[in-house]
Parts: structure tokens; C-alpha cells; sequence
């Protein structure tokens, strides 16, 4: 049997990082909700999605503190305990697969909105929904294995490519985000500027998940046999959730900087112009007339309003 440290221990400190980090996501999740008016809230489908997201996450600590309690205090001093696997590790592993495969979903939406390419976004969701068709696979022949300490070595294979499939489809979605929002600069330096910001964002969001991932999968191969793999395991479900709502909340800071960078400006996000068809067309709020007017001195200037929907998401509608 692997040394303590290596089973009970890396259970431990995975136990108390994923515990932070879920203080964290409720902090989002408050802040969140608190910045939802009635003049200017989320749709529906939006507003439920952080809820569900919430409740699964909160259930992941419930069942990884009840694992722990199991080990540590039921079945304290029997190392022969260590080796069985509790019923809290299944109700610890589904919702970590249905954060990932839901939150994952919801940034390929976001590229077909920026890509307008039903190819690209339906190619990384195919890899999404590979990964969660293995990692339900995985867990299915848990129950074959008899032995925690034989589940990497047995499952080795599967765990890697669950967590080898989720890292290239968080960075797939960071390469085709940043690709698009590229494509999308303009000769306005403040929309460059809002481009920027969101492509830093994009990509440090996209990178911790990933990075945390390429961890379980490279535990995993270099120490089979231990549970050092689910330090960075149990971390991963909070990563996801913080890092959808951190896209949700960023939004108004967003709106902050536009309206008080380069004298009045306003950021917000519907598609880009678009030229005029004919004259049934009806009239969008980009026209010149349409935009919001402000004073300057003696003489009356246009604040330019620069729709960046497919850049920004701001509204989700």
C-alpha cells in the first residue's frame, strides 16, 4: 500500500484547495446575482445555467468532504480503508464530468457567436462531448475495480485521455477565441484596446483549467497507484465554475473601463454594423442619429457607440 502521504495526505490538500476555491465561486455567485436589475438582467437560460452550476459545484465539496470524513474519522486507523473506494467518490466524480461538459458548452456557443462557423464550434464541441463520453466510460468501470490502489494502474489509460481531451478542447476554445477576436480589430483604438483586455482574458482563463488538467492526467502517469492526481483533480470542478462566472462578472468592469477610457465612449454587445440591404430594413441603433449625444464645451459631440456583441457577450441574448 502507497505511503500516507501520498493517499490520505494528497486527499487532504486537495480537500482544503478545492474548499477555498469553492468559497470563491459562492462569493461570484453572490456578486453575480447582486448585479442583476430589472433594467438590465441575463436571460432566463443564463441566470438557471450559474445556478445549476452552483448546486454542482457545491454537491463536488459535499461528497469529497464526506469522502474524507470516511477515511479519517469512520474509518480511522484502518489502513485497509484506504484501499476501498467510498460511495462519495461517485457522487464526487458526475458532477466534476457535468460542470465540464456544461461549462465547456457554453464557451464553444461563445465562439460560434464571435465565428459564425457551425465547422469550428461543432469540431470542439465534438471533442467536449468525447471527453465526456470517456470520462462517463471511466466511471462506469470503476465498479470492475476492486482495489483504489489499482484504479490508476488499471484505468490509468482512460484517466489520461478524459484529462488529455479536456485540456485540448480548453485550449482549442482559447486558440479559436483569441483567432477571431484578431480578425475582429479596427482602426478604433479604444475598440482595439476593449479587444485586447478580453483576449488577456480569454486566454488566462483558458490556460488555468488547462494547465490544471495536463496536471491530473501527468500525476496520474507518474504516480500511479496514489491519489496525487486528485489534489489537482478536485481543484478542477472550482476552476471551471470560477472561471464562467469570472466571464459573467468581468462584464461590467468591462463597461466601467469603456465608458471612462478616451472621453465617454460606450462599449456594448450586438453584432457589428452591418451595412443596410434596402430601405425596409428597419433602422439599427448603430446609425449615426441613433447614438446617445453629449456635450463638450460649446459644441454638442457624438459619444461613438461601438457594438462588439460577438466580442464581448455582454448580453447573452
Amino acid at each position: 500500500m502507497a505511503a500516507l502521504d501520498n493517499t490520505l495526505g494528497a486527499l487532504f490538500i486537495g480537500l482544503i484547495f478545492s474548499a477555498i476555491l469553492n468559497g470563491v465561486t459562492l462569493s461570484q455567485t453572490w456578486f453575480y446575482f447582486s448585479s442583476q436589475t430589472r433594467e438590465r438582467s441575463d436571460p432566463l437560460w443564463l441566470r438557471s445555467m450559474v445556478v445549476v452550476i452552483v448546486i454542482l459545484d457545491v454537491l463536488h465539496q459535499l461528497f469529497i468532504s464526506i469522502w474524507m470524513y470516511d477515511y479519517c474519522v469512520t474509518n480511522f486507523g484502518v489502513s485497509s480503508a484506504l484501499d476501498v473506494l467510498p460511495w462519495s467518490y461517485y457522487g464526487m466524480a458526475y458532477p466534476t464530468g457535468a460542470v465540464t461538459v456544461i461549462i465547456q458548452s457554453f464557451y464553444v456557443w461563445r465562439v460560434w457567436k464571435l465565428s459564425k462557423s457551425f465547422i469550428i464550434a461543432g469540431a470542439i464541441w465534438a471533442v467536449s462531448l468525447a471527453q465526456f463520453g470517456t470520462f462517463l466510460f471511466y466511471v462506469a468501470k470503476v465498479f470492475t475495480v476492486p482495489l483504489a490502489s489499482e484504479l490508476s494502474e488499471t484505468l490509468g489509460p482512460y484517466a489520461i485521455l478524459v484529462n488529455a481531451l479536456g485540456a485540448s478542447c480548453d485550449i482549442l476554445i482559447a486558440v479559436a477565441m483569441v483567432y477571431y477576436l484578431q480578425q475582429s480589430r479596427t482602426s478604433i483604438k479604444r475598440t482595439n484596446h476593449m479587444l485586447r483586455s478580453i483576449t488577456i482574458f480569454t486566454v488566462t482563463t483558458g490556460i488555468v483549467s488547462s494547465v490544471c488538467a495536463i496536471m491530473v492526467l501527468s500525476m496520474a502517469g507518474a504516480f500511479p497507484g496514489t491519489n496525487i492526481e486528485l489534489t489537482f483533480y478536485f481543484m478542477l470542478t472550482r476552476l471551471y465554475a470560477n472561471s464562467f462566472l469570472a466571464t459573467l462578472n468581468v462584464r461590467d468592469h468591462l463597461r466601467e473601463n469603456a465608458h471612462t477610457s478616451g472621453g465617454g465612449g460606450i462599449i456594448t454587445t450586438s453584432n457589428f454594423v452591418q451595412p443596410r440591404t434596402g430601405p425596409s430594413v428597419q433602422r439599427s441603433s448603430h446609425e449615426l442619429d441613433d447614438f446617445p449625444r453629449s456635450k463638450y464645451g460649446d459644441h454638442e459631440d457624438t459619444v461613438i457607440s461601438v457594438k462588439v456583441d460577438r466580442i464581448t457577450d455582454t448580453d447573452y441574448k
